[in-house]
């Protein structure tokens, strides 16, 4: 199935970046249509815990489940799921964008999010779901795992699904997209733990990352650990992993705030959990860094150093061994689950989109030069992550700012 389709703008990414572009282009009166690759909007943020404990800690995330309430609520945005750019090449007008969007097999208008098809499906993956409420439908079907789009041999989910809402026959459309402007908000891939002992997870299921963790917290208590249902006494936290080192020398900046809330979190649901935070140093969180260092010191162990080595004890604990500077020897700490507050990396698909689009990649793989907007093609504007490490108010902050920036542009130009 082939549609035409023309929107003045197009926003590529519908994390939390691409909603507020989107968004904010909607509120000055301008169309745009908002293309996510996964089947879900928000993006990873989406499914990031609030970190309030007794005060809000200004984490972001509930601005992401704010910015999708409205998304929803605005059907003058085209919304595109499960879609990915094939192609772009100049058109009369603008850019011509090829998107293809997988089979839609939930309908959205007859879908009642029971969850009933999650639950009859026999093959892990095959449906997924977001943990996101403001999406909707809240389900997706993934073909590449799902049996009938490889032998067609179950459609257990349209049996029971009580609405009609699911029809696996729906097949895959194409469409060919005009557009004037296009915004890039394709987000980010968390930095994966570089291949050394310490954070090498094979072997180790004590060892998670920041993502698992808020996955348990959303869970609600108490903290068990997910090897063997051992509930958590002692946690740990290591610091910059997939950062600073020899494949990844940038810092990814938001990781001592993101990982320091995380753990304040921790400790705040369960007073009785010892929390201890490795770190080379602490990167400013806040408006008043220096106070939130001293309040994050009265309630977790902080040690400026990086465990040398990891072993497991004979209970299935870990036991973490690191060189204190003060004293010159080497210390121990033994604790029941390892987090690792893992950095932000490249998008997967930046070289591809920096082929199509003509756009610059930095040293590091992200999109853009670090020249602003003169180093762009143009109508090509660049928002959130894709562009490197940013918080979650920082994202938001950026993609107003290119909405604001793909405004003037059309008004000089159409």
């Amino acid at each position: 199935m082939k549609a035409h389709v023309s929107h003045p703008v197009v926003v590529l990414g519908g994390g939390i970046a691409g909603i507020t572009a989107a968004l904010e282009l909607n509120r000055a009166g301008v169309p745009v249509a908002l293309v996510e690759k996964s089947p879900f909007f928000g993006g990873r943020a989406a499914s990031f815990v609030c970190k309030a404990t007794d005060v809000c800690q200004k984490c972001g995330a509930c601005r992401v489940d704010q910015a999708l309430r409205e998304l929803f609520e605005t059907p003058e945005i085209r919304r595109f799921p499960h879609t990915q750019v094939m192609a772009v090449s100049p058109g009369k007008g603008g850019m011509h964008l090829t998107l293809v969007t997988r089979p839609q097999a939930v309908d959205p208008t007859r879908c009642t999010d029971c969850g009933l098809c999650l639950a009859e499906c026999p093959v892990p993956g095959a449906l997924l779901n977001t943990v996101s409420a403001e999406n909707h439908p809240r389900f997706a079907v993934e073909p590449a795992r799902c049996l009938f789009f490889q032998d067609g041999s179950c459609r257990r989910c349209e049996a029971v699904c009580p609405t009609g809402a699911l029809d696996l026959t729906r097949p895959e459309t194409r469409v060919e997209l005009t557009s004037a402007g296009v915004v890039v908000a394709t987000g980010y891939q968390p930095s994966p733990p570089p291949p050394r002992s310490v954070f090498a997870r094979a072997g180790l299921p004590q060892v998670i990352t920041g993502g698992d963790l808020e996955e348990l917290l959303r869970q609600g208590g108490p903290l068990f650990r997910p090897s063997d249902g051992r509930q958590v006494r002692r946690l740990a936290f290591i610091q910059c992993v997939g950062s600073r080192d020899r494949e990844h020398a940038y810092c990814s900046r938001v990781c001592c705030g993101y990982g320091l809330r995380l753990a304040r979190l921790v400790r705040h649901r369960w007073p009785e959990v010892q929390v201890s935070t490795f770190y080379m140093d602490l990167q400013n969180v806040g408006p008043d860094p220096e106070e939130f260092e001293a309040m994050v010191s009265r309630e977790l162990e902080l040690i400026r150093a990086l465990p040398g080595d990891v072993a497991l004890t004979t209970d299935g604990s870990l036991m973490l061994r690191f060189f204190d500077d003060q004293s010159g020897k080497a210390l121990f700490r033994v604790v029941d689950l390892l987090v690792l507050a893992v950095g932000i990396a490249p998008g997967p698909d930046n070289p591809r989109l920096a082929e199509m689009l003509g756009l610059p990649l930095t040293a590091d793989g992200f999109l853009g030069s670090g020249n602003g907007a003169a180093s762009l093609p143009p109508g090509i504007f660049l928002a959130g992550t894709a562009t490197g490490p940013l918080s979650i108010p920082e994202c938001i902050t950026q993609a107003t700012r290119a909405a604001q920036e793909v405004c003037r542009y059309l008004e000089e130009t159409l």
